[in-house]
């Protein structure tokens, strides 16, 4: 009986910013050298930590030839670094990866064989806490529908694509770049790989996903009452219309330029008192707006519903500075 052929083992790059993760760095570096099937690139980019961050990444990188360092000479931000570090990765596969969670030995290789043609896959994570002690939650519990496929919308709506959880082609990140100024890059990878080549959804927790005072994202966190709160309404339209916009000049699909210019026109005539564009739009695209579950008639009743209650409060709540718009 011939035996069977072996499947070239993926080679992928991991794109890890860093900035002033001392604790918690060593746990996610043994994490990644760790992990199983594939053949391992890790790209380290620190941004001008005040701690032993950069230390710590020269000792590991003097022990494991796969590691590599770079320093960003003034601080950047992470935006910017995420930009930046996976621009230096070389692998046609990249994972851009936090300081402070913990990866399962298979996550990458477990995308990887789910990633097919899609131009994106991503998992799930479980919460733990400063110091590893699993919470019992996890990102999808909070996120209730987790999305994939090839439709845009849902990710405007709602991005379930974290970027410690993702692996995503080179092809899209140059597709991608540059990374609109104020939107989170995953978000906006999310996005660009709907629209083109798909998203991929794996339903497992893959990363150990860490919740601590400094930790930049909102998930899993307790709710707490942020400056711009009063302005809530006000926040979620001008989001839409920066991310509708961008995709409207983004060097993506003509059919995505559309979408991005039909719905930024929506909205503006919405708020202009003019709601007839806006409850048609979302009619025509009641398969793929919120909520994702239950009669799609109804989706698109209550989806309307809640654009024009925000489009209306937001009028009587005072302006958000642009910096804090995606805060």
């Amino acid at each position: 009986m011939p035996s069977l052929p072996t499947l070239p083992i993926p080679r992928i790059s991991v794109a890890l910013c860093v900035h002033n993760a001392g604790r918690f760095l060593a746990p996610q570096l043994d994490s990644l050298l760790a992990q199983e099937g594939v053949e391992l690139e890790i790209v380290a980019l620190d941004d001008c930590s005040t701690d032993r961050s950069l230390a710590i990444l020269h000792e590991y990188a003097a022990r494991d030839q796969r590691i590599r360092v770079y320093a960003n000479e003034e601080n950047l931000g992470y935006l910017k670094s995420f930009d930046a570090c996976m621009a230096l990765c070389t692998a046609s596969l990249i994972a851009p990866c936090d300081h402070d969670d913990v990866w399962h030995p298979s996550k990458l290789a477990t995308l990887a064989a789910a990633i097919g043609y899609s131009d994106l896959a991503y998992c799930d994570s479980e919460y733990i806490d400063e110091d590893g002690k699993v919470l019992g939650g996890r990102v999808s519990d909070d996120l209730k529908a987790m999305h994939h496929g090839r439709a845009v919308l849902p990710y405007v709506f709602q991005n379930t694509a974290s970027g410690h959880a993702m692996l995503v082609r080179r092809e899209l990140f140059e597709l991608a770049r540059p990374f609109p100024p104020m939107l989170f890059h995953d978000w906006w990878l999310a996005m660009r790989a709907a629209a083109n080549g798909g998203v991929v959804y794996v339903d497992r927790p893959l990363v150990q996903f860490r919740r601590h005072g400094n930790a930049y994202s909102a998930l899993g966190k307790e709710k707490v009452k942020r400056r711009t709160a009063h302005s809530r309404n006000r926040k979620w339209v001008e989001q839409r219309l920066y991310v509708f916009d961008h995709l409207a000049s983004s060097g993506g699909s003509e059919s995505t330029k559309a979408l991005g210019l039909e719905w930024h026109r929506a909205f503006h005539d919405a708020i202009e008192g003019r709601g007839f564009a806006l409850a048609k739009l979302i009619w025509r695209n009641r398969a793929v707006v919120p909520p994702w579950h239950g009669p799609r008639w109804w989706a698109a009743v209550r989806c309307y519903l809640r654009c024009r209650n925000k489009i209306r409060l937001s009028r009587d709540e005072p302006e958000v500075a642009s910096a804090e718009v995606f805060r």
